[in-house]
């Protein structure tokens, strides 16, 4: 897998996370609309991980 697709992946995985996230929360299931929203938080921050080691990796 590219690395740039790892990237793609990742943010599409963050975006259904979110989505799931936001229904929870209009049903009125904060807790879980919370640790969903969490969970979209950490695949985006790997996606920003991954990027950056790329730029660096690029640099060298």
């Amino acid at each position: 897998m590219t690395v740039s697709r790892k990237i793609e992946t990742l943010l599409n995985r963050a975006s259904l996370w979110e989505t799931r996230s936001k229904q929870a929360s209009l049903k009125g299931d904060y807790d879980r609309a919370g640790k969903l929203r969490t969970k979209a938080l950490q695949l985006t921050q790997e996606a920003r991980r991954v990027e950056e080691t790329r730029k660096v990796d690029k640099r060298t």
